[in-house]
């Protein structure tokens, strides 16, 4: 009777690819028990598993300028070199978009809320404030392939200007210590954020103080943080809270809010309103440079820096939150604007839209590039810790480099090396010469050079030829430009 031949388990692709940094911080038996708990595991072991292709989509998400392809052969390419019989070719690109299908995004989901949680310790420099775990929320669009079933998924159906790629909306939950991403909801762009962040409440808890721009402001949110039991921060629109309130001291006041107000409230909620301004001779100075969006002043000038400032919190003593502390603890909020600017400009590369064609594989996508981010920043926790400086010292970049280097040469370590691989990362990142310069103080308006060009912007109605629309072509099996000549 004919047998099936075996493969030795040697000379199986999935067992050819080692993926032993980002082991550390996401066990196979961690992905293996989400696999089989999400019904995603397989009857029969192919040439790429649903186990390696968990780990090739994040290594992908930290290579950005290749495709995920050629990730998978820039990581086999190290045995090529060095001359083992590695006769098995690399996965056509049909056969990786085909596994992703079949994977589906629930395992990516489900191990960033299993591992992804905040990690800073107490002597973490940046992380807490008045004993609470400081935790930021902020929102931003990724630009995704521009296809039709992207276009009907993430696209704003009463928008009057479309954009030139297709927008996902998603909000962020940081750990502002370590720019680590805890939670994050992913969704369609006409969605808007004050309705995603209610997701976010799932992995708030007490001792925690959120950090959040005045966007986000709402009495309900607010209440449900205090009956979580933890506190907000938050800057305050001009029309907000205006009515009577109790004086306090040094610009502070209390201010009740009351089911009347807000019929989503159950009972009263007591919130202070802190005001400020900032000195004449800075607002001279500021008033200089030039604002950050078109619209929001005439020429160059910056006319908004010497408004009144107003901030809103849950934390209402004022003998232990005092007003200045909290006034410069609010800016510590743009540190999950860094981390935004951290996966879009170094780790996915600036411009460059997320590459899936179809709404599940964005969403995979999505998934697999917080993974990454998170494992980076847990590299550099751990480096900041080992040289105790704060983590802002450690290069975002230079973290990315090393782990992509470690990734790569993984393949020729034997298995006792790759246990000490981990370590070896954290150390490389630990050389003083390396550290990032101390922050200074400067006001730098958010602006970008571009240059303008004489084409025209791609449009729907632009019409693009290929061979197939030449009838007399048809018969030609590799036309070229020679048959479209008259002499």
């Amino acid at each position: 009777m004919p047998t099936i031949p075996q493969i030795a388990t040697s000379h199986k692709l999935c067992h050819l690819l080692t993926f032993s940094l980002l082991e550390q911080l996401y066990p196979r038996d961690l992905v293996a028990c989400l696999l089989g708990q999400d019904r995603a595991w397989e009857q029969r072991e192919r040439k790429l598993s649903h186990l390696v292709m968990v780990y090739l989509l994040i290594v992908w998400s930290m290579m950005a300028r290749r495709s995920l392809r050629a990730v998978c052969d820039h990581l086999l390419r190290p045995l090529r070199l060095r001359g083992d019989e590695l006769t098995e070719a690399t996965p056509t690109s049909a056969a990786f978009w085909y596994r992703r299908k079949r994977l589906g995004v629930r395992v990516f989901r489900h191990l960033f809320q299993a591992v992804c949680h905040p990690f800073a310790a107490t002597t973490t420099s940046g992380a807490f404030a008045f004993g609470l775990r400081l935790m930021g929320i902020d929102g931003t669009r990724f630009a995704v392939a521009d296809t039709p079933a992207n276009r009907a998924c993430f696209c704003e159906q009463t928008s009057s200007t479309k954009s030139p790629f297709p927008q996902m909306l998603a909000v962020f939950l940081v750990e502002i210590g370590t720019h680590a991403i805890v939670d994050a909801i992913p969704a369609v762009s006409h969605v808007g954020e004050s309705r995603l962040v209610k997701g976010l409440l799932r992995s708030l808890f007490e001792g925690m103080l959120v950090l959040m721009d005045r966007g986000f402001y709402s009495a309900a949110l607010i209440g449900e943080l205090r009956k979580l039991g933890a506190h907000m921060l938050g800057r305050l629109a001009s029309k907000r809270l205006l009515g009577p309130a109790r004086l306090r001291s040094f610009g502070s006041c209390l201010v009740t809010l009351t089911p009347g107000q807000y019929p989503e409230l159950h009972e009263d909620l007591i919130v202070r309103v802190i005001t400020y301004h900032l000195r004449p001779q800075a607002v001279a100075l500021l008033q200089q440079v030039t604002p950050s969006h078109s619209q929001h002043g005439s020429g160059t000038r910056n006319p908004r820096v010497g408004q009144t400032h107003r901030l809103v919190t849950t934390l209402l003593d004022p003998q232990l939150y005092p007003a200045l502390e909290l006034c410069l603890l609010y800016h510590e909020r743009w540190e999950v604007e860094l981390v935004i600017d951290e996966i879009k400009e170094h780790q996915r590369i600036a411009e460059l839209p997320l590459s899936s064609k179809h709404p599940m594989g964005v969403f995979q996508e999505f998934y697999a590039l917080l993974l990454a981010h998170y494992a980076v920043r847990v590299l550099m926790g751990k480096a900041a810790q080992q040289a105790h400086v704060d983590p802002d010292r450690i290069s975002f970049t230079l973290a990315l480099e090393v782990a992509q280097d470690a990734l790569s040469i993984a393949a020729l370590l034997n298995p006792a090396q790759h246990a000490g691989l981990f370590t070896q990362s954290v150390n490389d990142l630990t050389r003083p010469d390396w550290f990032v310069p101390r922050r200074r103080l400067r006001f730098n308006a958010r602006v970008i050079k571009r240059s303008r060009s004489r084409f025209q912007i791609k449009r729907a109605d632009h019409v693009f030829l290929s061979a197939k629309a030449f009838p007399w072509l048809h018969d030609q099996r590799y036309p070229d430009f020679q048959q479209l000549l008259l002499i």
